[in-house]
């Protein structure tokens, strides 16, 4: 993931893992991270599996490095840090390490955290030889990254736990209630229709149907015109309603909940609420809500935006669990693709300049 988080010194080896999970979004094991320093700053943490293949690890982790590098300032050195009990972890470490030594980046630090101590690669002398003891919670940086409202999970699953779908009655709910927001929608569209009848239109009825709203084009000068208004106004009423509602701290019931996910099919519906999200952690509670409890046939443009408001707040892990619902939902989702290439090519979010967009 790419950062533009708040400055914090770290003065300690205790601090930089301190901080690690924070910046991860989860507590890594069985991993490697290594996190690039640009202007004696962490511009980028990246992370692999300590199971793949050593050069496929390499690989993937300067690749990330250089496009991180060629998105904001160069990254000037590394630091590296190998999660897991297991010899193979120090193993992979030293190896990762090596290899960026020799494709030109200065390697800083090079550690092993292993349960509660933590062990310099580097050097035999700088930590006991059974390691330095280490307690994350009592770390500056966990403390500082907790007041600042990030949040690490305790692990990976964790994280893909958090966009689960609800299940049971909860989802039985929501299936119940996109079946009266289609026939509201269906209504708005037929009052549409009328309208345009009584000012003498030809009668050229749009689309709707389960996973799809037909919208976004320029206008015929037929009832197209009087529906395809209605919908914009609908969705842009309901972007801003339930925009309102989570900014106060409120939650949508199933109807209000329904009717938005719905309207965000339509792609003028879901940039209203695109331009209107960025990094409020109640936009992100928002999105992440819909995702959860959003019928799957509906949730690419949901999850979509829970991934965006994720990207734009750092939190790169998060990001891509919602991406891969939305694909899943919507293998062709324009905006999952984006997004997910900015997350494998390690943009960092500040590169789309100023958002809220206007």
């Amino acid at each position: 993931m790419t950062t533009d988080s708040p400055t914090y010194t770290l003065t300690e080896r205790a601090d930089l893992l301190g901080y690690v999970p924070y910046l991860l979004g989860f507590h890594p094991a069985d991993s490697v991270v290594v996190l690039g320093v640009t202007d004696r700053q962490i511009g980028v943490a990246v992370r692999a599996d300590l199971g793949q293949p050593r050069a496929e690890t390499v690989h993937r982790l300067a690749r990330l490095l250089a496009a991180a590098g060629r998105a904001r300032a160069a990254i000037t050195s590394v630091l590296l840090v190998g999660y897991g009990p297991d010899p193979a972890a120090a193993d992979v470490t030293r190896d990762v390490a090596n290899a960026l030594d020799a494709r030109g980046y200065h390697v800083r630090e090079v550690l092993l955290h292993a349960g509660d101590r933590y062990h310099c690669l580097q050097c035999d002398d700088c930590t006991p030889p059974g390691g330095a003891p280490f307690d994350l919670s009592t770390t500056a940086a966990a403390a500082i990254a907790t007041y600042e409202g990030l949040v690490a999970q305790p692990d990976r699953a964790a994280v893909e736990q958090l966009v689960r779908p609800v299940g049971g009655l909860a989802a039985i709910a929501m299936t119940q209630a996109v079946d009266r927001a289609e026939e509201r929608l269906d209504a708005l569209l037929c009052d549409g229709i009328a309208e345009a009848r009584r000012d003498g239109r030809p009668d050229t009825r749009p689309g709707v149907r389960r996973g799809n709203v037909t919208g976004g084009g320029t206008g015929t000068g037929s009832n197209e015109d009087a529906a395809d208004d209605r919908l914009v106004r609908a969705g842009t009423a309901a972007v801003e309603d339930a925009l309102r509602v989570a900014e106060s701290g409120g939650r949508l019931d199933d109807d209000e909940a329904a009717w938005l996910t719905v309207l965000l099919l339509d792609l003028r519906c879901r940039d209203h609420a695109w331009q209107l999200t960025d990094t409020e952690p109640w936009q992100l509670d928002l999105w992440l809500d819909l995702t959860r409890r959003g019928e799957p046939a509906l949730l690419a443009p949901v999850a979509s935006l829970l991934a965006w408001c994720a990207w734009r707040s750092g939190n790169g892990v998060l990001a891509g669990a919602a991406l891969r619902r939305a694909l899943l939902a919507d293998p062709a989702y324009t905006l999952a693709h984006l997004l997910t290439e900015a997350l494998d090519q390690a943009i960092p979010p500040g590169s789309v300049g100023p958002w809220p967009a206007r």
